[in-house]
């Protein structure tokens, strides 16, 4: 006996898995087998993802500067958006401007959307070909940052035909820069790692995190509640790129949020793939940009996270 029932349908529960994750991947091969050969101005798949954590560097670097004045308690000039908890910062803004930049002067052809300052007008329309579209955070885990707690990051993921291929997430405290592109594994700081092999929920540890309107809603809450029960410990440290960046690297098992946006998850979904991993909406497709639901996990937890939020609602 385990924590997903009886060996019979725990066997069933992994035969399902692995059926997933199989139609899952025949589909990314399907939609992507240009993707290597596709180029941006000349570029392949591994320069434009060279280009993007140089860039993620210097983005980095603003928010270091950023950081710094919170912390000598010049404080920050800060808006909000949707509500109170909803913050934006000075720091975002000149985060974005900056990636905004070095990206139409790389990649004139790209088309960019921020979380700032959304759809950005090409800087040269192609006539034909593959679309590239980029969606970034310059700023993953606002209120974090504005209260000088550490954990905070810049995404910049890469979609290219609407499927995800190049990923980077950069933690400028930390100092750990996460980088995948298709076809070509997952590393943090140069070095290849690899999803978790736990294979049961009773001994995994999960990530997530709540939506703005959790102050009016109970949106997330009841999967919360459900996986404290099930899985040996969960957690939520405010930054969704991180949290799939911390699944790719094993350090986590699996992550799960409702009411995402893409630039929150567009690069970790390559970093989660390129490392082993499973990503997928809450009922094991592949519509996570569009829908706002997402799970994640090593693989081999995938379906029994799909099941327990089945039964939490």
């Amino acid at each position: 006996m385990n924590d997903v029932g009886p060996a019979p349908l725990r066997l069933f529960s992994l035969f399902l898995c692995a059926s997933l994750n199989h139609a899952i991947t025949r589909k990314i091969h399907a939609m992507t087998n240009t993707l290597e050969n596709s180029s941006a101005g000349g570029s392949s798949l591994t320069e434009i993802l060279s280009a993007a954590v140089t860039i993620a560097r210097g983005a980095g670097a603003i928010l270091r500067e950023g950081i710094a004045a919170i912390e000598a308690n010049r404080g920050t000039t800060m808006q909000f958006k949707t509500t109170e908890i909803d913050p934006v910062t000075e720091y975002d803004v000149r985060s974005e401007k900056y990636i905004v930049g070095e990206l139409n002067q790389l990649f004139p052809e790209h088309r960019i959307v921020g979380e700032e300052g959304g759809a950005y007008e090409v800087v040269k329309n192609r006539t034909s070909g593959p679309v590239y579209q980029w969606h970034i955070d310059p700023l993953d885990g606002t209120v974090n940052f504005s209260h000088g707690f550490h954990i905070f990051c810049v995404s910049m993921g890469l979609l290219i035909d609407g499927v995800p291929a190049v990923g980077v997430v950069y933690s400028p405290i930390i100092d750990e820069m996460f980088a995948a592109a298709y076809g070509h594994g997952a590393t943090r700081n140069g070095v290849p790692i690899r999803v978790s092999p736990i294979a049961t929920l009773k001994r995994a540890m999960l990530i997530t995190g709540f939506p703005y309107d959790s102050h009016t809603s109970d949106s997330n809450v009841p999967e919360f509640l459900a996986f404290q029960r099930t899985a040996q410990a969960t957690r939520r440290i405010g930054s969704a790129a991180l949290d799939m960046c911390y699944v790719a690297a094993g350090q986590m098992d699996g992550y799960w949020e409702s009411k995402i946006k893409p630039h929150d998850i567009a690069a970790g979904i390559v970093i989660i793939r390129e490392a082993g991993g499973t990503v997928t909406d809450y009922d094991g497709a592949d519509t996570m940009l569009a829908s706002g639901k997402i799970v994640s996990s090593n693989g081999l937890i995938h379906q029994d996270m799909l099941d327990v939020m089945k039964r939490a609602h």
